[in-house]
């Protein structure tokens, strides 16, 4: 289910928004609007558990230690698939 909504764009947020669209790089300004936020929803969830691990450093038990691992690994992956995207986006230009 979708809900949709207006949202307001600086000009040049938008600008570069159209030129993704328009170079294929997404699909519409609103997936990529919609893309955008479910990265930040990522890292606030990354923070979240960041916070709750520096709150009892202490006492990392095994399982706390497979979220840390997990999210590392989770972390890394997404940063390599950013590079390799920017990568091929420089490569067909």
């Amino acid at each position: 289910m979708t809900t949709k909504i207006g949202v307001s764009l600086r000009d040049d947020l938008y600008e570069w928004a159209t030129r993704e669209v328009e170079e294929g790089r997404a699909e519409s300004v609103s997936a990529l609007i919609a893309a955008g936020l479910g990265a930040l929803r990522g890292y606030a969830e990354l923070e979240t558990v960041v916070q709750d691990l520096a709150g009892d450093a202490s006492r990392l038990d095994e399982e706390t230690m497979a979220r840390v691992e997990a999210t590392e690994r989770a972390a890394a992956a997404a940063y390599r698939d950013h590079l390799a995207r920017k990568a091929k986006d420089g490569q067909a230009a």
